[in-house]
């Protein structure tokens, strides 16, 4: 166990950079964005939209969205609406990810969409054309992306947008980052939890000032949470962030992990002794709206053998990986693991490390291509003291400084 003390400044959320991009491309404007992430996805964002302003005449023109969700579900609904002939494809990944759901909507609303191999999934050939909006209702069950990708839209097209859920929407802090992004710009966004309604008023410039994301501290609070004693301070962090994966202070407090607001970022303090609840009755956590936390917080809760239920996991399977298969079988490299699974909720009962199966104390792992595997399991470094990884570099996903800062704050070794 270590002593974890310093100072990070996080990376900017991609999830509020992506939206703010998106509302500029609507707009017509250039985005003055202040603090505009430097995740991955967002640069692969920025220039397939400048491929898109670029383009002209009826030229067929491929965006390969490589295994970026946001850019696919956004670029879907913003290249149906343009004059244009468009193929969207990504990885083999994001090839398997549905989108059924949203391209049902399009349809209803006018959209020319082809799915090439499979109904609902990339590639897919689209001859854009103006929309008009108007009222529809969508299955937001899979994903909050689709109702976001048409929520940004509506605002320039003629009738608007009025939208009726069909059933439980999931991640649902992300279509209220979406509606304050659309408001900060002059939208007019009317939200309820069976549905929102956008009027035809357009965009106006603004500059727009992008947070430090959330999702990003929650593995600085798992490390928090596995440590003898912490305290960190995370720069840039915003206490009143619309972002829904500020839930982290919730989680990681239950597990010893105390969070104090500062001007600018958040202190995390861990005081010696202080554990992770480890009583009969397991700690219970809900991922249903910020189900990106659940690597950071099903790591820390077997690392501290603190049994737990967690609910809400069934679309971790449509992810960059199965994040819930991809967890439980790296973790099985190195502890004992006792525990129910469902297709909704995994409960652990039990956890050890299983020191036979580590080779001169060192933990090989796979992350799946999945950048939230890797930045998970890398907390594991303060129990076994190093780690290696077979796809380090996809951390750069969403934090492209993580190596940096985690080497800098733990001192431990992970073998890149």
């Amino acid at each position: 166990m270590k002593d974890l003390y310093g100072s990070v400044t996080l990376p900017a959320s991609k999830s509020e950079s992506n939206r703010a991009l998106m509302v500029a491309a609507y707009g017509g404007f250039h985005p003055t964005i202040d603090n505009l992430s430097d995740a991955h996805d967002t640069l692969l964002l920025q220039a397939l939209l400048a491929r898109i302003e670029s383009h002209e005449g009826e030229e067929l023109l491929e965006l390969d969205c490589e295994d970026a969700g946001t850019a696919a579900r956004f670029l879907l609904t913003f290249v149906a609406a343009r004059p244009g002939t468009w193929r969207l494809t990504g990885t083999e990944r994001m090839c398997q990810r549905p989108m059924q759901a949203l391209v049902d909507a399009l349809r209803t609303l006018g959209a020319d969409i082809i799915c090439e191999r499979r109904e609902g999934f990339l590639p897919m050939r689209v001859k854009g054309k103006p929309l008009k909006g108007g009222a529809l209702t969508i299955d937001g069950s899979r994903s909050s992306q689709f109702v976001s990708s048409l929520m940004l839209a509506a605002p320039m097209w003629q009738e608007g947008l009025e939208l009726h859920y069909q059933g439980e929407v999931v991640s649902q802090p992300y279509i209220h980052l979406t509606v304050e992004v659309m408001r900060h710009f002059g939208a007019k966004v009317a939200a309820t939890a069976h549905g929102v309604k956008v009027s035809p008023s357009p965009y106006t410039p603004a500059l727009f000032k992008v947070g430090g994301d959330w999702t990003s501290a929650s593995y600085w609070y798992e490390m928090a949470s596995i440590s003898h004693r912490s305290e960190l301070v995370l720069n840039g962090l915003d206490w009143d962030s619309p972002q829904g994966d500020k839930m982290a202070r919730d989680y990681f407090a239950l597990m010893g992990v105390a969070s104090q607001r500062l001007e600018h970022g958040v202190r995390l303090v861990k005081k010696e002794g202080v554990r992770a609840n480890t009583a009969q009755a397991p700690l219970v956590f809900d991922f249903t709206h910020c189900p990106d936390l659940f690597p950071a917080v099903f790591v820390a809760c077997v690392a501290n053998n603190c049994p737990s239920l967690c609910g809400g996991v069934q679309n971790l399977v449509w992810k960059e990986s199965n994040r819930v298969d991809a967890i439980l079988a790296e973790l099985s490299k190195c502890y004992t693991l006792l525990y129910n699974r469902t297709s909704d909720k995994v409960e652990l009962i039990q956890s050890c490390i299983y020191l036979d199966k580590i080779n001169d104390n060192e933990v090989i792992f796979n992350t799946f291509s999945d950048h939230r595997i890797a930045l998970a399991l890398s907390a594991l470094a303060l129990e076994f003291g190093k780690v290696r990884f077979d796809q380090p570099q996809v951390v750069k996903k969403s934090y492209p400084n993580y190596w940096n800062d985690f080497q800098l704050i733990t001192e431990c070794n992970i073998l890149i």
